[in-house]
């Protein structure tokens, strides 16, 4: 029973971290725009918050799609279920509270676009 809620947190966890890592990763490969009206800092924006709603759905296909069937028990299903939202919406707002301090450390950066 806490394995399987323990799974949905840690996997949504580490979802929010990995798409974190690709957010900077895609900030960087941006290309620095010149000219009197750039739009590499809005390419930056849109992307971060692109990945963090991929971020999001990936938690939620991959908790139905692979590890609910797993699990036989209806009971446990619904409890997987909750704390999968559950863990979702964290690992949403645990990729924003991380991406907005990582944007702050590195204001003069690429990925200080982000905010």
């Amino acid at each position: 029973m806490k394995d399987q809620t323990m799974t949905a947190y840690i996997m949504a966890a580490a979802i929010s971290i990995g798409s974190l890592l690709i957010s900077v990763l895609i900030a960087n490969l941006i290309k620095y725009e010149g000219g009197s009206n750039p739009k590499d800092k809005q390419k930056r924006r849109i992307w971060f918050w692109i990945i963090g709603v991929l971020a999001l759905i990936v938690t939620l296909v991959v908790g139905f799609v692979f590890i609910l069937p797993g699990i036989k028990i209806p009971t446990m299903q619904t409890r997987f279920t909750n704390a999968l939202f559950i863990g979702a919406g964290c690992g949403f707002v645990l990729y924003i509270i991380i991406g907005f301090i990582v944007s702050k450390i590195f204001k003069n950066g690429k990925v200080g676009n982000w905010f």
